[in-house]
């Protein structure tokens, strides 16, 4: 009888032992992970940095808390199912707040709008002062602020009307009939994409075929710069580069 009460007693401290080594562990995981995500998410606002370590310190912690009750041999069912709610219930609070955040990400690839821009939305118009991971903020005309949210830009018709003039570079290039034409566009865009540091990332170069003749194909080459200042240096470089490369082409087809 004795020694059955002392083996309930070691499995009920052993027991204890277990849960508390897991809620120790759970607590160190949980801080060294919200301190490397932290560090991770160092560029963006830090209050929507503290909330994505809150939610990772969250969800740690539910693990934790699930294998320390495991130890204890309750029923995780209920528990699961009580947590499962309260995590659709969370999304579908923070849905708007998410639905900014994912905009945000869809704005950097499909929408071509930065700070600086002048930008019309909405029945809105003004100059891009910042773009965060929740809204667009412009300074308008009548120097008062306005904020948009992400989701504005992924749902509605905006307008950059920003002057592109400035940074536009066209550079005509002829073809000769005897070079293959995929071969030398491929060709080209390669090169260009050596300079891609010195253009506008949101629009990629574009090659049109303006006219084909019996002899030669006629095309253009069109660029956006990222600096006005760097437009009339980099289009004559890439004329050279370019000539540099038909000519290649050229004599290999012969």
């Amino acid at each position: 009888m004795i020694s059955l009460e002392l083996a309930n007693l070691t499995d009920v401290v052993l027991r204890i032992a277990t849960l508390a080594a897991i809620l120790f562990l759970t607590f160190v995981i949980a801080r060294l992970f919200g301190a490397i995500l932290r560090r991770v998410l160092r560029p963006i606002p830090p209050l929507l940095a503290d909330q994505a370590v809150k939610a990772l310190s969250l969800f740690i912690w539910i693990i934790g808390l699930l294998l320390a009750v495991g130890q204890l041999g309750l029923n995780l069912d209920l528990l699961m199912v009580l947590m499962v709610i309260a995590g659709i219930a969370l999304v579908v609070a923070a849905r708007d707040v998410l639905s900014n955040v994912i905009s945000k990400v869809f704005m950097g690839v499909f929408v071509p709008v930065k700070v600086g821009d002048y930008l019309a939305i909405d029945g809105l118009s003004g100059k891009v002062i910042e773009i965060n991971y929740l809204a667009t903020i412009i300074l308008m005309d009548d120097g008062s602020i306005a904020t948009i949210p992400n989701a504005k830009f992924v749902k509605d018709v905006s307008v950059n009307k920003t002057s592109i003039a400035s940074r536009r570079l066209s550079i005509p290039v002829s073809i000769k009939g005897t070079v293959s034409l995929p071969r030398a566009e491929a060709e080209l865009l390669k090169l260009v994409y050596k300079y891609k540091a010195h253009l506008d990332q949101r629009f990629p170069p574009i090659f049109t075929v303006k006219n084909r003749g019996s002899s030669s194909v006629e095309g253009e080459l069109d660029l956006l710069v990222a600096d006005p200042e760097q437009r009339e240096t980099l289009s004559r470089e890439l004329t050279v580069k370019i000539k540099e490369v038909l000519d290649k082409l050229e004599g290999e087809a012969v």
